[in-house]
């Protein structure tokens, strides 16, 4: 008997599969990962003493700049180019939208996390270059 694939092939298929599903996801940000006040309300990144943005056992915190309703409206669209892109990976335990995407833009590198995986709505951070070359090249 063949042995079961380790990560089952889901999600969308092909081009117009991955366009179909990318309308229907958007940006809505973070508040752990904002500074200033953005369209969600006050910020919310957890500092340590020494002024370094952390959280506690997980993975290392970013600051996302994005904080306008412009900067909504362009993340959304990486989002969707992402997933237009086929720039995910679909897990066993994702639904409609992949848990993870990943996305180059304004010459920073981006790595987005799925919320809302019945919605498609993504927060989103800037990661390092090698981080993500690493992963998601």
């Amino acid at each position: 008997m063949k042995r079961p694939p380790l990560q089952p092939v889901k999600g969308p298929r092909n081009e117009t599969e991955r366009q179909a599903l990318a309308v229907r996801a958007s940006y809505v940000g973070s508040t752990e990962h904002k500074e200033e006040r953005w369209w969600g309300g006050l910020p919310g990144a957890p500092y340590s003493k020494n002024g370094i943005p952390t959280r506690p056992k997980k993975q290392k915190t970013t600051i996302c700049p994005l904080v306008k309703e412009d900067d909504r409206d362009r993340a959304t669209t990486w989002v969707q180019e992402a997933i237009v892109k086929g720039q995910y990976e679909f897990t066993e335990g994702d639904q409609d939208f992949p848990k993870h995407i990943w996305h180059e833009a304004d010459e920073k590198y981006w790595f987005g996390f799925c919320t809302n995986p019945a919605a498609g709505q993504y927060k989103g951070w800037p990661v390092e270059k090698d981080e993500y070359n690493a992963y998601y090249s």
